[in-house]
């Protein structure tokens, strides 16, 4: 038996157009908890987002992160898409629902190649559910309870970081798909 892929399409949740209003996203770094660390999220001229700062291990610290506004859930909603040109460093895109205790949230982890603009996509099944970087149980992703998205930098490595952002969207599946025998 050959299993053949279901189509699928993104949904684009956010894009950073210049020609449209950037709906601005909550910065949480590590001073909250006595670090250091500090970063940006900001529009370009290009159509673009960057997610930008230093990270810093002073304190007991070590991470940045963004959050976004809240959005619609989407119940048919299969993985996470991101259109993105990296520094070669590693990032988390974290899920968030409504309801959930401060520092948990569903993660991801992905590397994006520096310098070149790719796009990253991350299945529902991958997202671990994580409480202040310790793994909090293994409750799978309700697609139709997440209602915002963040990206987070906690690699263990001093310095500065970039990443950009063309979008970010959520993965549907497509049509039924189908089984077809050999």
């Amino acid at each position: 038996m050959i299993a053949c892929h279901q189509p699928t399409a993104a949904a684009v949740l956010f894009h950073f157009d210049p020609a449209t209003p950037f709906a601005p996203w909550t910065v949480i770094d590590d001073p909250t908890m006595g670090g250091r660390s500090r970063s940006q999220f900001v529009p370009t001229d290009g159509g673009t987002a960057c997610f930008t700062g230093v990270v810093s291990l002073e304190n007991g610290g070590g991470f940045c992160s963004v959050r976004s506004p809240e959005f619609s859930p989407a119940a048919a909603a299969t993985g996470v898409q991101l259109r993105v040109r990296g520094d070669g460093r590693t990032y988390k895109v974290c899920l968030h629902t409504r309801h959930m205790l401060p520092g948990t949230s569903y993660r991801a982890t992905f590397e994006p190649r520096p310098g070149e603009w790719e796009d990253v996509r991350i299945p529902l099944s991958e997202f671990v559910l994580m409480r202040f970087g310790a793994r909090a149980g293994v409750t799978p992703v309700d697609p139709a309870r997440v209602t915002a998205v963040s990206l987070l930098i906690a690699d263990r490595q001093d310095g500065p970081f970039a990443l950009e952002l063309a979008h970010v969207g959520l993965v549907e599946t497509v049509g039924g798909g189908k089984t077809t025998e050999d």
